[in-house]
């Protein structure tokens, strides 16, 4: 029970995006689609809090936003069930943020994430806004994952998901968002597209 249990919470660390992985570690996300892209690089300290930086681009109407930051990742609580395991993640950031003049303003951001996690399953809700004197973004997003087959832990899995995603500010549309996930050892790629057909494409890997 003990070796299952742990294989369990090894494969839910890197079957999602956390923001805070194991003590020592180092976490790189990017990717994005045609109107926001995104790097983030953290680095978890604890096993309950991370540091780093978060870099941001957004373009509407033709126009640009930058936003560049340094972020504080906690995780509040995690929740080690018998076959399962579930995280509450909180997240503030400070730094600079630019509009289509190149003028730069102090700018903040603050998030939370919910997920719950099996073997076969994962489910997650992640809310993001962030803030200037000239922009308000927010991004919210809930995500559904399975498994259609159980694979070894040393072998790729692959994973279906289906994402519902709301930026706030950019036509202010939900978008419906099919992707494949292929992830292994301590990485993933994903790749979909929303149902109108903008490619979304994201990288995870701990190191």
């Amino acid at each position: 029970m003990t070796r299952s249990l742990g294989c369990l919470l090894a494969t839910a660390c890197v079957a999602a995006a956390h923001p805070v992985a194991y003590k020592g570690a180092w976490q790189l996300m990017l990717g994005g689609n045609e109107n926001f892209q995104h790097l983030e690089l953290y680095r978890s300290y604890t096993p309950k809090e991370a540091f780093g930086v978060h870099l941001m681009h957004f373009k509407d109407a033709g126009e640009h936003e930058q936003f560049a930051l340094v972020q504080h990742n906690w995780l509040l609580k995690r929740w080690n069930l018998p076959e399962a395991q579930a995280n509450f993640y909180v997240g503030l950031c400070a730094g600079v943020g630019s509009v289509e003049d190149g003028s730069w303003d102090p700018a903040g951001m603050g998030f939370l994430r919910l997920d719950y996690e099996t073997r076969q399953i994962f489910s997650a809700f992640d809310t993001r806004f962030f803030r200037t004197d000239h922009i308000e973004r927010s991004i919210t997003s809930a995500s559904i994952g399975y498994t259609p087959w159980l694979t070894d832990f040393d072998k790729m899995s692959t994973w279906l998901i289906l994402q519902v995603e709301h930026v706030s500010g950019m036509e202010d549309e939900l978008d419906i968002i099919p992707k494949v996930r292929l992830f292994k050892d301590n990485w993933f790629v994903e790749l979909g597209c929303t149902l109108d057909g903008k490619p979304v494409g994201h990288i995870m890997w701990h190191f």
